[in-house]
This record gives C-alpha cells, structure tokens and sequence, in this order.
C-alpha cells in the first residue's frame, strides 16, 4: 500500500474521532428516570455539545459546554436551559453554567463518586460561579 493512502486514511479516522459527541455524563442519588429525564432536555438543545450533571438531595448541578458558533451566546444558552430543568424540578436547587471550569469540576465531582462530598463539593462550585475574575 501506498505510504500517501495509509497518512490520509490515518488522518481521516483522527479527525473523524476528533468530530464524535463528548455526550452526557450524571451522577445522581434518586432513580434513573429523573436522571433520563434531565437527560433528554439535555439532548434536545442542539447548541449543547456536552454536559455533566450532579444530583445530590435537593440540588441539581449541571456544567454545560455549547456548539462553537453557539460561544457568544453561551450564558444565555445556559439561562434557558436552567429555566427548562426548573420547571421540570421545581422542587431542587437548580444551577446550570457554561463555564468551563465549572464543567471540569463536575466531571471530578462525578469522578470521585463519593456520596457524602458531593454536597460539600456542590456548595463549593456555587461559590466559585459567583466570583468574577
């Protein structure tokens, strides 16, 4: 085989890789059709690209990350999709963001998968949403 077809056959398949859905990730203490739930609001916004989610009590944390051409509206994205997740549980705390840190965060929260820091863990990335830099 020719070393032309082998380079551009191997450049193919990263950049195919590189193009696949970081989808959906949550961690939760309830049953799983509350997460599934969450999850297909999730998934029906097309501007999301990835999210994480954590469940814990009362609270509902989700760190999202939005499509490319969809970055400059990206706190409004994270607004509506917090209204849509508010509605469907009026009775958690709900916190959605889009920045990526607080994405970051929650996948470590999830990650760890220790029940009795996810509290503590939730309250601190609250915290960090209302610094400004």
């Amino acid at each position: 085989m020719d070393i032309r077809k082998i380079i551009l056959i191997s450049l193919l398949a990263v950049l195919l890789a590189g193009c696949s859905k970081d989808a959906f990730r949550y961690y939760q203490n309830d049953s799983d059709e509350v997460a599934a739930q969450a999850e297909t609001i999730i998934r029906q916004d097309k501007r999301i690209k990835s999210a994480a989610v954590v469940f814990h009590d009362e609270k509902l944390l989700a760190g999202i990350r939005v499509e490319t051409f969809s970055r400059f509206k990206k706190k409004k994205v994270a607004a509506e999709l917090e209204k849509k997740l508010e509605e469907q549980y009026p009775d958690m705390d709900v916190t959605v963001s889009a920045d990526s840190k607080i994405l970051y965060e929650t996948n470590k929260l999830i990650d760890k998968g220790k029940e009795d820091e996810l509290g503590k863990g939730i309250d601190r990335l609250k915290l960090l949403l209302k610094e400004e830099t």
